[in-house]
C-alpha cells in the first residue's frame, strides 16, 4: 500500500529485509508473488534498483528469493547482497 501513493521522484533504491526464519508456506508464498507484481508495476513507473539483503549464512534464503520475486528475478530488477555485519 505504501508503494502505491510513493509521489516522489528521487528514490532509488528499495532494499527488503526478509526475516531469517521465513517459512514459505502458500499465504507467504502468494504474498510474495503480490510484491513481485507491484513492485515490476512501480518500477516501469520509477526506474530504481531493488535489494534484497539477508544475512551471511542465511543461503538457503537467498536460494528461494528466485521463486519469491518470480518477474523481478527474470527482469534482472533485484540484486541479492549478502550482509556480512
Amino acid at each position: 500500500m505504501v508503494l502505491q501513493t510513493i509521489k516522489s521522484k528521487t528514490l532509488q533504491r528499495i532494499t527488503i529485509y526478509p526475516a531469517s526464519t521465513l517459512v514459505i508456506g502458500d499465504a507467504v508464498y502468494q504474498e510474495w508473488q503480490d510484491l513481485d507484481r507491484l513492485l515490476v508495476q512501480f518500477q516501469a513507473l520509477h526506474p530504481l534498483r531493488l535489494q534484497v539483503t539477508y544475512k551471511a549464512g542465511e543461503e538457503g534464503l537467498r536460494d528461494n528469493m528466485p521463486s519469491l520475486l518470480t518477474e523481478l528475478t527474470r527482469r534482472g530488477l533485484v540484486d541479492l547482497v549478502e550482509d556480512t555485519g
